[in-house]
Formats: structure tokens, sequence, C-alpha cells
């Protein structure tokens, strides 16, 4: 898969962003909370969110990381990507 090369591109300074979202259903949450019990990942085959609910909660957060970057100018955007990742590129 493509993203498991996405460390590489990191590594060879391509600004890069990695989103994480949970998708467990908020009862199954409290319950591995109560017993201390690990919640399958996404690479687990237990792995089972609660479709809905996650979609729409990572949609709505995608879509606001978006619009909040895409909001300036080019320049802006350029600039904050060099101060971040420290590169005079």
């Amino acid at each position: 898969m493509a993203s498991e090369d996405f460390a590489y591109f990191i590594e060879e300074g391509i600004p890069s962003f990695y989103f994480a979202l949970g998708g467990a259903a908020p009862q199954q949450f409290v319950q591995a909370a109560a017993t201390g019990e690990a919640m399958p990942f996404n690479h687990s085959p237990l792995f089972a969110p609660d479709v809905e609910p996650a979609l729409r909660a990572g949609i709505t957060a995608e879509v606001a990381v978006l619009r909040n970057l895409l909001s300036g100018s080019a320049d802006d955007l350029h600039k904050s990507i060099h101060q971040e990742s420290g590169s005079g590129r």
C-alpha cells in the first residue's frame, strides 16, 4: 500500500500530515477502559469502527483542517511549510 511508504516521504522532507481518527462506539470504549482491554487498531482483523459516526467525524475534521490550511495565500502556505519543517527550500 502507498500509505505504508508515508514515513519515507517525511524523511525526504516532503511536507506531510498524518491524520489519525478513532472509530469505536462509545460503549465499546467505556467497556475497554473499564476492563483495561486494548481497543483493536486499524491493522487488526478485529477492527470494526462504528462506521457512520466515524466517517462523519473524520470528514468534518479533515475539511476543517483543509479549509484552515487553504484559507491563506499560496505564499502564506509556502512560508508555513518551510517554517514548520525548518527547511529553507
